[in-house]
């Protein structure tokens, strides 16, 4: 059980267990309902009691409205009132607010293990986290009146959620189809690859998401057992990344059993933690079944403290309000609210300026795609040493050209490398520069790719506008921050040849000041 000490009174204040304060329903039957919020406790499916906030939306006299059930992020809590910590720093929990005042009903819950919920934190397990979040549902259309029925014991109900509060909603949708809409922000496709790309962990990342549990007093279960400290040496386990791939959309995909909602994905460009290429996997899964599938990419998201990643200036979770798709300009929580009103309430059309797919480049511009763009034929990798025990510590790192941009374009999309097997013995680290015709130098989206044991790698995906003169090329070192202790240490040169696939130059849209979406 997590701990509400002395020292962290003003930070889990809003986080500790819920009473159960369900109001009387029955003596306003026939009255409006004013907006107001209460605390309830609900029971999970094994028993566990799991701390809610519910937000009742103003309604008329006989007027109903859908729910949105809200799961917060690692280390976080549920929205407990308009003022919250949650409700005013967190995009989800902005966006939870937004929905309650816009009419619908909003549950935000503790998720087992956090903030005021009892149970141990299982990583996502779809026997324990998933099943809360169907406890949620079922709780709600039990108790909760002027609640939009599609069926006996089956509400017209949306979710919502950043990042941990983002998987369960797509396991939960796979496992329970009255899930009719989903928002995840910034989430995983497959946990295993998304914490140690080919194996080697994030270690940058696997030290903020222990000291934000340490930190807040969470017990940590899984997370701090036996098998998960190993992974923090820079190799994940094999009994832990077996364990997460089981807790991902990933192996839910493989079977067959994917999730049947409309799905407004939200992915960011500069997150190093789940990259915009889980949200394409999720998106190609969702894709093969019956749902409206759309993806924003925007440029924020996890973003590492610096000096791993330079700060954006922005609130905690690094997202920006505004998103540019081409000629038009969405804020996200006005889109995310249409998303709901379009799919759960009936007012078909009104997310219709939603584009299928957006990715920024920058904070000013994006492009709206009907698909992810084509890649160019392979270009050879000229031979090129590196000496995997002081590149990019001791000595620069190696940057090798590969194209000049002719024109001004926009650079968007998943570069793939083929290495030949020489290469493959040591750990190398691998990110797309472009070294701009003023003499400055860019890492993409600061994002970094192992090299390692595997002939064909997909490098983190980069979005950025190309200018004449540009050069483009692959920056390659031996060392990297964000996978410390991953090093090789090879202390002899390694070659490195192959080939890689680039997405082709995109023509720039107009940039726009100021079309928000209605």
């Amino acid at each position: 059980m997590r701990l509400c000490s002395l020292l962290l009174t003003t930070l889990l204040l809003s986080g500790c267990a819920a009473r159960d304060q369900l109001p009387d329903f029955a003596a306003t039957a026939d009255q409006d309902l004013p907006a107001t919020h209460f605390e309830a406790v609900i029971l999970g499916r094994d028993g566990t009691k799991l701390s809610a906030t519910v937000f009742q939306p103003a309604l008329k006299a006989g007027a109903s409205a859908p729910v949105i059930v809200h799961t917060h992020g690692w280390g976080g809590w549920r929205v407990t009132g308009p003022e919250s910590f949650y409700g005013t720093q967190m995009m989800s929990g902005r966006a939870a607010l937004k929905a309650w005042q816009a009419g619908f009903w909003v549950i935000s819950y503790d998720q087992r293990g956090w903030g005021g919920s009892d149970g141990n934190i299982e990583m996502m397990d779809p026997r324990y986290e998933v099943q809360d979040a169907l406890a949620v549902i079922d709780w709600a259309a039990q108790h909760l009146p002027r609640l939009r029925m599609d069926g006996p014991n089956d509400p017209r109900v949306g979710m919502l959620g950043e990042s941990y509060g983002g998987a369960v909603q797509l396991l939960a949708s796979a496992e329970d189809p009255r899930i009719d809409a989903l928002v995840p922000i910034a989430t995983w496709y497959d946990l295993a690859e998304a914490l140690a790309p080919g194996g080697h962990m994030k270690v940058g990342w696997t030290g903020v998401l222990l000291g934000l549990g340490v930190t807040t007093g969470y017990d940590l279960g899984k997370f701090a057992q036996t098998p998960y400290l190993k992974s923090a040496g820079g190799e994940m386990t094999a009994s832990v990344q077996d364990e997460l791939k089981a807790h991902s959309l990933t192996s839910y995909c493989a079977r067959g059993q994917r999730p049947h909602a409309d799905t407004l994905l939200i992915q960011g460009m500069r997150d190093t933690l789940f990259p915009l290429n889980q949200g394409l996997a999720i998106r190609d899964c969702l894709q093969q079944g019956d749902g409206d599938i759309r993806l924003l990419g925007m440029q924020g998201g996890h973003i590492l403290p610096p000096p791993m990643q330079s700060w954006s200036g922005l609130p905690p979770f690094n997202n920006e309000p505004v998103l540019h798709c081409g000629d038009r300009a969405i804020n996200l929580y006005r889109a995310i609210v249409a998303w709901y009103q379009d799919k759960l309430d009936g007012r078909t059309g009104v997310a219709a300026s939603v584009p299928q797919l957006c990715l920024s480049l920058n904070l000013d511009q994006g492009l709206a795609l009907q698909q992810m763009p084509s890649v160019h034929p392979r270009l050879k990798l000229p031979a090129t040493q590196i000496r995997p025990l002081s590149s990019g510590w001791l000595e620069p790192a190696r940057f090798i050209p590969l194209q000049t941009a002719q024109e001004v374009g926009a650079l968007v999309g998943v570069p793939r490398i083929y290495l030949d097997k020489g290469a493959q013995a040591a750990t190398l680290f691998a990110s797309v520069v472009v070294q701009r015709a003023d003499g400055s130098s860019e890492v993409l989206n600061e994002q970094v790719t192992p090299l390692t044991g595997r002939a064909e790698t997909d490098l983190a995906a980069v979005s950025s506008v190309l200018q004449p003169g540009d050069v483009l090329g692959l920056r390659v070192s031996g060392f990297s921050d964000q996978y410390l202790f991953n090093s090789s240490w090879q202390p002899s040169s390694v070659t490195l040849r192959g080939e890689i696939e680039l997405p082709t130059l995109q023509p720039l849209q107009p940039r726009v000041a100021n079309s928000l979406l209605p």
